[in-house]
């Protein structure tokens, strides 16, 4: 079976392959733990990489903007200092083939130069590993039609990030020893990633309940 996709990010969109539907439970936490694995894997490694969490918060900005069915970022966007990452499809959804699709820019993306070439998109993939961006809310919405888009009963996949990344000039991290550079207050080393000790303890009490 055969999917139309598209992507956007950074006034680009390009045609892929792809899926429709709800976000459930489990994509919540695919879409949460896929983010966390592939940051914790970026080449070059990361001096300072933060773990991603959940946010309902941003969920909900994302909610209310993706039931809009327009492809484009939101406007409101950078006056609420979030990044956002836009994927639309038809079929059946699979949020594992959305990130994969998103992180998969990263062979396009010169991390030493900080270049992408004019005629490919690396937004997507900047914006999941930047470093500073620690919590993200995802919602979708069935759409009968997408302004700016042919596509017909697609679904629209919005991801915003919080704080924003993608600073014109800046890459989205610094290249060296995985944490060799986390902060005090984020002295916890897991999976090369800068965590809070007090965050793993309340994950921990959690589990045991």
């Amino acid at each position: 079976m055969h999917w139309n996709v598209a992507l956007r990010s950074a006034g680009l969109w390009v045609i892929l392959s792809l899926a429709a539907g709800q976000l459930t439970e489990q994509e919540k936490s695919t879409i949460i733990d896929l983010h966390n694995e592939l940051r914790s894997k970026v080449q070059p490694s990361a001096t300072f990489m933060q773990k991603m969490v959940w946010d309902e918060a941003l969920r909900l900005v994302a909610e209310a903007y993706a039931a809009k069915c327009i492809w484009d970022h939101n406007p409101q966007i950078e006056d609420l200092s979030m990044g956002e990452n836009l994927f639309v499809g038809t079929g059946t959804f699979n949020a594992t083939k959305a990130l994969l699709d998103w992180f998969g820019e990263h062979v396009d993306y010169d991390f030493e130069t900080n270049n992408c070439p004019e005629d490919k998109m690396c937004g997507h993939y900047t914006q999941m590993v930047w470093a500073d961006s620690n919590r993200i809310g995802c919602a979708t919405h069935s759409c009968d039609t997408t302004e700016g888009l042919d596509f017909k009963k697609a679904t629209l996949l919005v991801c915003d990030y919080y704080p924003t990344g993608n600073f014109e000039g800046q890459k989205p991290y610094e290249s060296g020893k995985p944490c060799s550079k986390c902060p005090d207050d984020l002295s916890l080393c897991e999976d090369n990633m800068c965590g809070n000790v007090k965050t793993l303890s309340i994950e921990i009490q959690h589990e045991i309940k």
